[in-house]
């Protein structure tokens, strides 16, 4: 099992976590963060360097990461078709992909989470990726939720979703402890994933961690399903 908020547009190894999971659940009941971040944007290529991709959000103190709205007074839509139009246009699988974009940018969402969850599931799906999706808030009520932190949180809800072992990211290496799931009988592993460069038009140098649009785009869905399960078949 796996855990991970719904990052704007996220990078390959979020989809390589997810694939290597069973369970994924959706970790959206948190602060929202307060500055720029993963959660409201991701970086592409454009004219031969890395760009940042963004989502208008509405900001305020104290707000929860589902409770976070599209600011649609911005016509961000037309703005992010546009730019991967002009970053991806001469790439050999512009068309496939850029329909399938399109696509999802033509559904309504008011929240941010929802937008992001559309998309990573979306993608899951071209790319064969089978794991079962659940929502936190269905896993663990929200005035339990309010009462943990860290690595007690994340815990309670490897016990909550009955999981037997747990793929953790190591971007929580200050708080996780591992030692605490053995003691409850859950395994516990830290994500490998190493980015497999791939052909990108117009670099001469390669660009890791883009958003997964950089490797749809540069490699079509078949290529990008063989890197992110590729690894795990290595």
């Amino acid at each position: 099992m796996s855990i991970h908020q719904p990052d704007f547009w996220p990078w390959a190894g979020l989809f390589n976590k997810i694939a290597t999971s069973d369970k994924f659940v959706v970790f959206d009941c948190v602060q929202a963060p307060r500055g720029k971040s993963w959660f409201s944007r991701n970086r592409i290529l454009l004219q031969g360097g890395p760009a940042w991709i963004t989502l208008p959000i509405y900001r305020s103190s104290n707000q929860k990461i589902f409770e976070v709205r599209i600011n649609d007074e911005v016509n961000y839509r037309a703005k992010h078709l546009g730019t991967l139009r002009q970053a991806y246009a001469k790439t050999s699988y512009f068309q496939e992909v850029f329909d399938f974009v399109e696509g999802l940018y033509a559904a309504e969402h008011q929240f941010a989470r929802d937008f992001s969850l559309s998309i990573i599931s979306a993608v899951c799906r071209r790319l064969n990726i089978r794991t079962e999706f659940v929502e936190v808030r269905d896993l663990i009520p929200d005035s339990r939720i309010s009462e943990l932190r860290g690595n007690d949180l994340v815990l309670e809800i490897c016990l909550a979703a009955k999981a037997t072992s747990y793929l953790s990211g190591t971007g929580c290496l200050d708080f996780i402890k591992p030692e605490d799931f053995l003691l409850n009988k859950v395994s516990f592993e830290f994500q490998e994933f190493v980015q497999n460069e791939y052909p990108q038009p117009g670099c001469s140098t390669f660009h890791p961690s883009m958003s997964i649009l950089d490797v749809l785009f540069c490699v079509g869905f078949r290529k990008t399903e063989e890197i992110i399960k590729g690894v795990l078949n290595s």
